[in-house]
């Protein structure tokens, strides 16, 4: 009997495949909606960064090297309790424990538990500008195979590396969160919008049979462009299980590449 995997499965998963995702999260410059943009990687030695000035604490301080410490090691603790449990179930005691300070010390960063996931959120949305414009190209023939397979290769990467801020911010999402449903699908609307812009154009262009062979059924695009941003979350989100199942990591991008351009290929 199959059993389909759950939201943990695919976080353990991505976490195995990715050892250092905690890291990985601060290679961003994107910083969470109304703060300024930094650069965290940058500064990974501690010694003082032009764009680390712009950072400030609860109180409106700027941050040094040491607060700017204790701000990462915030967010990593974070990320690590996320591979283990719901954000739901997350304090901010625990956030304190796992960097071996106090919950004073945190709110001095950060306002609660949900204050970091967005922020954390926030970063997680660095790779929507490049999976805009491959589902912005064109899908005729072998090149638009080959889009697809990097279109697919570029979300399975994303979800190995946030694998643990996105099952948070979606479970919470569909738990009611209005916050992090924002932030969802500020992430998730770019691709919406790019696939069915897609599908629009390769309907314009489309071409009515004339000899009578079936070409298949009618495509509202943006039900078709929703289907396709969920089936391609998905697909990555598990595809750990997928290939535990005994498919290769090659023939689910090769397969989800095909479908998508089934979809969005010009019907003649």
């Amino acid at each position: 009997m199959i059993r389909m995997p759950s939201d943990s499965d695919a976080a353990r998963a991505a976490t195995q495949n990715s050892p250092q995702i905690s890291s990985a999260v601060f290679a961003s410059t994107a910083d969470h909606p109304g703060m300024r943009k930094v650069g965290l990687e940058a500064s990974r030695d501690d010694q003082p960064d032009p764009s680390d000035e712009v950072l400030v604490d609860q109180a409106g301080r700027p941050l040094g090297p040491r607060a700017l410490r204790t701000r990462r090691n915030i967010l990593e603790a974070a990320v690590a309790l996320l591979a283990e449990k719901p954000m739901r179930d997350m304090r901010v005691i625990d956030i304190a424990r796992q960097i071996g300070s106090s919950p004073a010390t945190f709110y001095q960063y950060f306002k609660d538990v949900e204050d970091v996931v967005l922020h954390l959120a926030g970063q997680a949305k660095e790779s929507t500008p490049l999976m805009v414009e491959l589902i912005a190209g064109d899908w005729e023939g072998e090149a638009g195979f080959e889009r697809g397979k990097k279109l697919s290769n570029l979300v399975i990467d994303h979800w190995e590396k946030y694998a643990p801020v996105l099952r948070a911010r979606n479970n919470a999402s569909d738990e009611g969160n209005a916050a992090l449903r924002e932030e969802r699908m500020a992430a998730m609307i770019p691709l919406v919008d790019a696939f069915k812009a897609s599908l629009e154009r390769s309907q314009a262009k489309a071409v009515d049979p004339q000899d009578g062979v079936w070409r298949g059924g009618p495509v509202d695009p943006l039900v078709g462009a929703t289907a396709l941003s969920s089936c391609l979350e998905r697909t990555a989100m598990y595809h750990g299980w997928i290939e535990d199942m005994g498919s290769s990591r090659e023939q689910l991008v090769e397969t989800t590449a095909a479908f998508l351009q089934d979809m969005l290929a010009i019907r003649r």
